[in-house]
C-alpha cells in the first residue's frame, strides 16, 4: 500500500512538473509587464481623440496606450485565451469583479486555467467593448491574474526572473 502512495504522488509530481513547464514557456514573456501594470493600476488608460479638424458631434475615437495593446496582442497570442470563459464564470459563482480577485488569489497550480480564463474575459471582451482592456489594468485584474501564475509557477520550480 505505501509503494502505491509513491507512485501517486510521483506521478502528481510528474503532471505538476509538465504543467510548469507549460505554462513558463507560454507566459514567461508576459511577466515583464507586471512593473508596467503595478505603475499604471487605478489610472484610466484611454483616452478619446480630440483632433483640430473632429466635428463636435461625431464619434469619440478612444486612444489606447501602446503598451497594453502590446501586451493584450501577447496575451491573445499565448492561444490559451478561452472563448468559453463564461463556463468557467457560471462553475465558480464568478459574478463581480471583487469574485474575480478572490478566486485568482485562492487558486493552486491545478486550476491555473481560473486565472487565464478570468483574463480572458477582458482580453477577449476588450475585441468588441474596448474599455474592457482600460478597466482590467484600472481594477488590477490584469496584474494581480500574472502575478499568481508567476507565483504559482516560482513555488513548484526555480524563481523567474
Amino acid at each position: 500500500m505505501l509503494l502505491r502512495g509513491t507512485e501517486d504522488m510521483e506521478s502528481e509530481n510528474i503532471y505538476r512538473q509538465e504543467l510548469v513547464k507549460k505554462y513558463r514557456a507560454i507566459m514567461g514573456n508576459l511577466f515583464r509587464y507586471i512593473p508596467w501594470l503595478e505603475e499604471k493600476s487605478g489610472v484610466k488608460m484611454v483616452q478619446n481623440y480630440q483632433g483640430d479638424n473632429m466635428p463636435g458631434n461625431s464619434v469619440p475615437i478612444p486612444v489606447y496606450d501602446s503598451t497594453l495593446l502590446g501586451f493584450v496582442k501577447e496575451m491573445q497570442g499565448t492561444g490559451l485565451m478561452n472563448r468559453n470563459y463564461v463556463y468557467t464564470f457560471s462553475r465558480y459563482g464568478i459574478r463581480t469583479e471583487q469574485d474575480e480577485r478572490d478566486h485568482i488569489q485562492r487558486v493552486e497550480l491545478k486550476e491555473i486555467e481560473v486565472v487565464i480564463d478570468i483574463m480572458a474575459k477582458y482580453v477577449l471582451g476588450g475585441m468588441t467593448k474596448g474599455i474592457l482592456w482600460s478597466r482590467a489594468v484600472e481594477n488590477g485584474i490584469f496584474l494581480l491574474g500574472l502575478k499568481k501564475i508567476k507565483e504559482l509557477l516560482e513555488v513548484w520550480d526555480e524563481p523567474l526572473a
